[in-house]
Protein backbone atom coordinates (compact mmCIF):
# COMPACT_ATOMS: atom_id res chain seq x y z
CA UNK A 1 0.00 0.00 0.00
CA UNK A 2 1.29 3.59 -1.13
CA UNK A 3 1.39 6.10 1.56
CA UNK A 4 0.05 9.61 0.87
CA UNK A 5 1.84 11.41 -1.59
CA UNK A 6 4.18 8.26 -2.43
CA UNK A 7 2.59 7.90 -6.18
CA UNK A 8 3.18 11.94 -6.81
CA UNK A 9 6.65 11.76 -5.14
CA UNK A 10 7.00 8.06 -7.75
CA UNK A 11 5.48 10.27 -10.45
CA UNK A 12 8.21 13.00 -10.47
CA UNK A 13 10.98 11.10 -9.99
CA UNK A 14 9.77 9.43 -13.56
CA UNK A 15 9.53 12.63 -15.15
CA UNK A 16 13.19 13.52 -13.80
CA UNK A 17 14.56 10.31 -15.03
CA UNK A 18 12.90 10.58 -18.66
CA UNK A 19 14.01 14.37 -18.80
CA UNK A 20 17.54 13.38 -17.68
CA UNK A 21 18.00 10.18 -20.22
CA UNK A 22 16.69 13.19 -22.71
CA UNK A 23 19.18 15.61 -22.62
CA UNK A 24 22.29 13.06 -23.40
CA UNK A 25 23.60 13.32 -20.72
CA UNK A 26 24.25 9.88 -20.11
CA UNK A 27 25.27 9.30 -23.57
CA UNK A 28 29.14 10.54 -24.67
CA UNK A 29 28.66 10.26 -28.22
CA UNK A 30 25.36 12.52 -28.31
CA UNK A 31 24.13 15.86 -26.46
CA UNK A 32 21.14 17.11 -27.79
CA UNK A 33 18.71 19.72 -27.00
CA UNK A 34 14.99 20.03 -27.94
CA UNK A 35 12.98 16.56 -29.82
CA UNK A 36 15.31 14.61 -31.42
CA UNK A 37 14.54 13.29 -34.34
CA UNK A 38 15.41 9.20 -34.82
CA UNK A 39 18.91 8.80 -36.59
CA UNK A 40 20.20 5.70 -38.35
CA UNK A 41 23.98 5.80 -39.09
CA UNK A 42 25.92 3.06 -40.93
CA UNK A 43 28.93 2.82 -43.27
CA UNK A 44 28.68 1.74 -47.00
CA UNK A 45 31.22 1.83 -49.49
CA UNK A 46 33.89 3.21 -46.86
CA UNK A 47 31.49 6.30 -46.69
CA UNK A 48 29.52 7.11 -43.14
CA UNK A 49 25.88 7.82 -43.71
CA UNK A 50 23.33 8.95 -42.06
CA UNK A 51 19.28 8.72 -42.26
CA UNK A 52 17.28 11.26 -40.17
CA UNK A 53 13.87 11.38 -39.77
CA UNK A 54 12.29 14.95 -39.72
CA UNK A 55 8.25 14.74 -40.63
CA UNK A 56 6.62 18.65 -40.68
CA UNK A 57 10.21 20.27 -41.60
CA UNK A 58 11.20 22.33 -44.30
CA UNK A 59 14.28 21.98 -45.80
CA UNK A 60 14.90 25.69 -45.53
CA UNK A 61 14.93 25.36 -41.03
CA UNK A 62 17.46 22.86 -41.51
CA UNK A 63 21.17 23.84 -40.25
CA UNK A 64 23.56 20.71 -40.69
CA UNK A 65 27.15 21.52 -39.97
CA UNK A 66 30.22 18.94 -39.68
CA UNK A 67 33.55 19.12 -39.14
CA UNK A 68 35.90 16.23 -37.92
CA UNK A 69 34.18 13.60 -36.56
CA UNK A 70 31.30 15.93 -35.15
CA UNK A 71 28.11 16.57 -36.96
CA UNK A 72 25.41 19.16 -35.60
CA UNK A 73 21.72 18.54 -37.11
CA UNK A 74 19.22 21.71 -35.82
CA UNK A 75 16.48 22.97 -37.04
CA UNK A 76 12.52 23.39 -36.06
CA UNK A 77 9.26 22.40 -37.04
CA UNK A 78 6.66 24.79 -37.82
CA UNK A 79 2.92 23.46 -37.41
CA UNK A 80 0.07 26.37 -37.96
CA UNK A 81 -3.84 25.26 -38.08
CA UNK A 82 -4.68 28.90 -38.44
CA UNK A 83 -6.42 30.97 -36.19
CA UNK A 84 -10.13 30.38 -34.83
CA UNK A 85 -8.72 26.62 -34.41
CA UNK A 86 -10.65 24.57 -31.62
CA UNK A 87 -7.55 21.85 -30.60
CA UNK A 88 -9.07 18.54 -29.25
CA UNK A 89 -5.87 16.69 -29.06
CA UNK A 90 -2.34 17.89 -29.82
CA UNK A 91 0.14 15.37 -29.97
CA UNK A 92 2.46 16.91 -33.01
CA UNK A 93 3.62 20.16 -32.48
CA UNK A 94 5.64 23.08 -33.20
CA UNK A 95 9.30 21.89 -32.19
CA UNK A 96 12.99 22.87 -32.25
CA UNK A 97 15.78 20.32 -32.00
CA UNK A 98 19.68 20.97 -31.93
CA UNK A 99 21.69 17.57 -32.45
CA UNK A 100 24.94 16.63 -32.01
CA UNK A 101 26.60 13.29 -33.12
CA UNK A 102 30.27 11.88 -32.95
CA UNK A 103 31.06 9.60 -35.67
CA UNK A 104 33.21 7.23 -35.26
CA UNK A 105 36.06 8.50 -37.87
CA UNK A 106 36.76 12.49 -39.50
CA UNK A 107 34.88 13.11 -42.31
CA UNK A 108 35.61 14.80 -45.62
CA UNK A 109 33.28 18.08 -44.76
CA UNK A 110 33.31 19.52 -48.38
CA UNK A 111 32.47 16.53 -50.16
CA UNK A 112 29.43 16.06 -47.98
CA UNK A 113 26.34 15.23 -49.61
CA UNK A 114 22.59 15.84 -48.94
CA UNK A 115 19.18 14.63 -49.78
CA UNK A 116 15.83 15.29 -48.48
CA UNK A 117 12.35 13.88 -49.44
CA UNK A 118 9.44 12.80 -47.54
CA UNK A 119 10.59 13.97 -44.32
CA UNK A 120 13.42 11.89 -44.49
CA UNK A 121 17.54 13.64 -44.49
CA UNK A 122 19.94 11.33 -46.40
CA UNK A 123 23.69 13.06 -45.44
CA UNK A 124 26.10 10.81 -47.37
CA UNK A 125 29.86 11.64 -45.24
CA UNK A 126 33.15 10.42 -46.80
CA UNK A 127 35.50 9.53 -44.73
CA UNK A 128 38.42 12.19 -44.43
CA UNK A 129 41.70 11.14 -46.44
CA UNK A 130 44.22 11.06 -43.67
CA UNK A 131 41.74 8.80 -41.81
CA UNK A 132 41.54 5.99 -44.41
CA UNK A 133 43.46 2.77 -43.71
CA UNK A 134 47.10 2.63 -45.58
CA UNK A 135 48.79 -0.67 -47.08
CA UNK A 136 52.08 -0.41 -46.19
CA UNK A 137 54.44 -2.46 -47.80
CA UNK A 138 57.29 -4.40 -46.47
CA UNK A 139 60.64 -3.78 -48.24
Amino acid sequence: MLLPGALETLLGLQEAMDRSFNTGFFDSATTSRGVNPPVNIFEKDGEMVLVAELPGVKKEDLNIEVKGNTLRLAGERTIKYGENTSYHRVERDSSKFDRTVRLPVNVEADKVKAEYKDGLLLLTLPRAEADKPKQITIQ
